[in-house]
């Protein structure tokens, strides 16, 4: 079983890698272009998965760590797989994201090979606004995470007051992210 400190030293490093991928998506606004390659849509799928992947991975873990060795450390351990759970969970709404943003830049590829017309302009425009819409929910998912994460490192180590057990804090739901009109 991971002592305190290692536990939260684990939350602590996922939450780091899981900013790190939040920072590697595509600037989305204004001031940016908003990207369509799908080989860097590939890269940023395949991070998030990884992701997913791992944090459920130390989940697993965990879990079969607290059934093997009940006791007072197991709670502890309890509380990292929850920690761990709910960070998934939020990186699957990361991913619904990017698999979205995808679904739009196949559109905007199609789109390039047509010859341009004012109605054509339009759906480009509304396309991009939904892609860029998606990368920054995608980017914002997994900030969420990061910070769930971070929060719930520094309450793993914490005692349990008798009768009162400590959830990991659920970050409310941030609103759809919804295109703006002009």
């Amino acid at each position: 079983m991971l002592s305190g400190f290692d536990a939260m030293a684990q939350l602590r490093s996922l939450a780091e890698r899981i900013h790190r991928a939040a920072d590697d998506m595509p600037l989305t606004g204004p001031a940016h272009t908003v990207n369509d390659n799908l080989d860097e849509l590939e890269d940023r799928v395949r991070d998030t998965v990884g992701l997913i992947v791992h944090v459920t991975g130390a989940a697993a873990t965990a879990d079969r760590e607290a059934r093997s060795h009940p006791g007072a450390q197991a709670e502890a351990t309890r509380r990292r797989v929850t920690a761990l759970t709910h960070a998934v969970s939020t990186l699957g709404r990361a991913l619904a994201d990017l698999t979205q943003a995808v679904a739009h830049a196949g559109v905007l590829h199609q789109a390039a090979a047509l010859p341009p017309s004012p109605a054509l302009t339009g759906v480009r425009d509304a396309t991009r606004l939904l892609l860029n819409t998606r990368l920054a929910g995608a980017r914002e998912h997994l900030h969420k995470a990061g910070r769930q994460l971070q929060h719930d490192a520094t309450q793993i180590s914490l005692p349990i007051t008798p009768g009162r057990p400590r959830v990991p804090a659920a970050v409310p739901e941030a609103a759809p992210v919804t295109p703006r009109r002009r």
